[in-house]
């Protein structure tokens, strides 16, 4: 049987991930990277995500008459018909931006868009951690929180298709404001985003941390690497920061195991990879707070693909 390949693309809150996949097999072929830009334009932000996957195919070097298709998983909620992202919490510029017909009449190709966890569920689903098991939940923490949610071997999207928005389960009735417009969202306590305020808030009280020159203090960027590093050294911010966003975290796991009571947890995202402690802590606090017998039933891994999860499930969506 002849290869097919396809581009897919992992649009997030901090990085544009671009890469051309063996949709056969799951193997990547290449890969290239930009940050995400908060724009008050649209446009430009197509036009980012067009310069990567042109890098993609340039490096990949497969002819373009095997290319069937780009499959796009970007970071907020989308229109899967119309290829339009409705909505961004994490991303400027992006209210009901066309995302399909622009990237079509530049390449040439179909283009299939779907949200961006919900693609990296499908890449874990078909060659990573979610393989061999059909009922299970996605979830990846970064800039914020999503979910995928996998049910006989399916992905299920929901009434409308928003299934899996996770990082807005409210876990602090009247908290912290969530990019989202509402209050207490998990992922304003839980995510990447929510470790980087915690420190900033140290830092402003005059504690001291390792981190302090690592931080974006205007977009409140920090690094999983920078995260992991800092925790070596034992860092006492850092420490402080993890430990609170894995507990919230565990709360939300907990929350997940009780309502939908999945076979498996998958987690991912850099965070997870770089910070081991991050992952144990959120464990144990969700079998700590999950009803007993789910508690002990449903498993709780890591996910498999990596970065690459989502853009290897981003080009499956061009598999059909």
């Amino acid at each position: 049987m002849a290869e097919k390949f396809a581009v897919g693309v992992d649009l997030g809150g901090t990085k544009i991930l671009a890469g051309v996949v063996n949709i056969s097999n799951g193997q990547l072929i290449s890969a290239a990277k930009k940050k995400t830009r908060v724009v008050e334009e649209g446009g430009e932000l197509i036009k980012r995500i067009a310069s990567c996957i042109a890098e993609a195919i340039e490096i990949a070097g497969v002819e373009p008459k095997k290319l069937v298709g780009i499959g796009v998983g970007a970071a907020g909620m989308v229109d899967r018909e119309r290829g339009v992202l409705l909505a961004a919490a994490n991303i400027g510029g992006t209210n009901d931006l066309p995302m399909a017909d622009p990237l079509s009449a530049q390449f040439g190709l179909p283009v299939r868009l779907g949200n961006d966890v919900e693609v990296a569920t499908l890449g874990e689903l078909n060659y990573g951690a979610g393989r061999d098991c059909d009922n299970f939940v996605c979830m990846f923490i970064g800039t914020g929180i999503g979910s995928g949610i996998v049910n006989n071997g399916k992905i299920y999207r929901g009434g409308n298709g928003t299934a899996g928005e996770v990082g807005h389960i409210v876990v602090m009735p009247d908290g912290l404001p969530c990019g989202c417009g509402g209050y207490g969202c998990l992922e304003t306590y839980a995510s990447r985003t929510a470790i980087a305020k915690t420190v900033m808030y140290d830092i402003n009280r005059g504690m001291d941390t390792v981190l302090r020159d690592k931080i974006d203090p205007a977009k409140g960027i920090l690094r999983s690497k920078a995260i992991a590093q800092a925790l070596d050294m034992g860092d006492a911010s850092t420490l402080r920061a993890i430990t609170q966003a894995a507990q919230f975290l565990g709360v939300g796991l907990a929350t997940v195991i009780n309502f939908y009571n999945p076979r498996r947890i998958i987690l991912g995202g850099g965070l997870v990879e770089a910070v081991p402690q991050f992952f144990d802590l959120a464990e144990l606090e969700a079998r700590r707070r999950a009803l007993r017998i789910p508690s002990r039933k449903t498993e709780i891994v890591r996910a498999e693909l990596g970065d690459y999860a989502g853009t290897i499930g981003a080009a499956l969506l061009c598999k059909n």
